[in-house]
């Protein structure tokens, strides 16, 4: 049964949207300015400027150099460049990663905080809300006027991968409902603003198309291959979910038919065999059965890995003819294993330009935050679409401060 439609407050809301993007374009405006440009009556205006007043996402500032010469100056409303806007939240199997962005889409505060592997899920949230808490009375961020937080956790979050028997060893024994209920909980329990959830690697893929290197790509395909291997699609600056949310999941295509069980239920999955634990399980047998003293078994092992990645996100690039093809993640540190990558990309690609379209991310930690930012954005009204997001500045260039 679906909750009837709130059209008061969804109005209000529109209203409210329309004055905060009239000042992020012009700047600041006396109270009469801003009613000639957003076209809401007196009474309107000011019952709406006052929450906002309230809740910390204007500002007011004297005007100078009023020359009426009688009365008070009118005083300018303006976004508060210290109020964060959008909360965006990375929670990685070891560490998790946040950022803010205020109300002129600038990041004003982002850092991460490290966790063991087996540090609980409700344990991973104190430390998220420890870690946003501290940034923003260090840095004297106000986060009252949240409009949208993003989430990104790690697993596939697509419906194809319901049931016990499908769950992520890294979920550490959750049901993925479970483990959603849990994060809206928490949530919404500390924060007022709507939440936006996904998996994080596909929220990466659209850090990396919105806030990277890829501002002139209309398409990109993402894949990160770390204790997992996950990847997203983004489509004409949107992230492209799917009939079942799985767009863009390369960790479950088959590589190796005759290979390892996965725990999606197949065998010979890409996560089988390029995950940085599977490289690692198989350097160590090769390594036990052989002794390596050249190494010339562990760059088998290494190359093999990179060859099915090239493989793989072939494949995939032969189906959606993606701009951008992006690899990321810790696996990246084993010598040879990109240009292996490349190398097989090559061969199998229909694309113009061949191995040179596979590139490496230019994020780093901060790309599923970002990512998580840029969707919650999508889901609020403020924006009609990701191409409106073309003018976020990108991190080099943004008021930021690293934690």
């Amino acid at each position: 049964m679906h909750k009837p439609t709130d059209v008061p407050q969804l109005i209000r809301r529109t209203h409210e949207e329309r004055i905060l993007a009239t000042l992020r374009e012009i700047g600041p405006l006396t109270r009469a300015e801003l009613e000639k440009r957003v076209g809401l009556s007196r009474t309107t205006l000011s019952d709406i400027t006052a929450v906002l007043l309230r809740r910390g996402v204007l500002v007011e500032r004297p005007t100078v150099d009023d020359k009426r010469g009688r009365g008070r100056p009118a005083a300018k409303l303006a976004l508060d460049p210290a109020s964060g806007q959008f909360l965006g939240v990375d929670l990685g199997h070891r560490r998790v990663h946040v950022a803010v962005v205020n109300a002129s889409n600038e990041i004003i505060v982002s850092g991460e905080r490290a966790y063991d592997r087996d540090t609980t899920w409700s344990e991973r949230i104190d430390a998220t809300f420890a870690l946003i808490e501290g940034l923003a009375r260090d840095e004297e961020v106000g986060l009252q006027a949240l409009e949208g937080i993003g989430v990104g956790v790690p697993g596939p979050l697509s419906t194809a991968f319901r049931g016990e028997q499908r769950t992520p060893p890294r979920w550490r024994g959750q049901g993925r409902d479970e483990l959603l209920d849990l994060i809206r909980g928490r949530f919404a329990g500390r924060f007022s603003a709507p939440l936006t959830l996904d998996n994080n690697t596909r929220l990466a893929g659209l850090g990396e198309a919105v806030w990277g290197r890829a501002d002139d790509a209309d398409s990109l395909l993402y894949a990160r291959l770390g204790d997992g291997v996950g990847g997203g699609l983004v489509v004409s600056g949107r992230l492209v979910s799917g009939a079942s949310g799985s767009a863009g999941e390369v960790g479950h295509v088959t590589v190796e038919p005759d290979g390892l069980p996965c725990w999606c239920g197949k065998t010979g999955c890409l996560e089988t065999v390029a995950s940085v634990p599977a490289i690692q399980e198989r350097l160590a047998a090769a390594r036990a059965e052989d002794g390596d003293p050249d190494g010339s078994v562990a760059d088998a092992v290494v190359r093999a890995a990179g060859e099915a990645t090239g493989r793989a996100l072939a494949a995939a690039s032969v189906v959606v003819d993606p701009r951008d093809i992006v690899i990321a993640g810790d696996v990246l540190r084993f010598p040879g294993f990109l240009d292996a990558a490349r190398d097989a990309f090559a061969r199998e690609t229909l694309l113009v330009g061949g191995g040179a379209r596979l590139r490496v991310s230019t994020l780093h930690d901060e790309a599923g935050a970002l990512g998580a930012i840029a969707a919650a954005f999508h889901r609020s009204s403020l924006l009609v679409g990701y191409a409106s997001l073309a003018g976020l500045p990108e991190p080099a260039d943004a008021a930021r401060r690293q934690a």
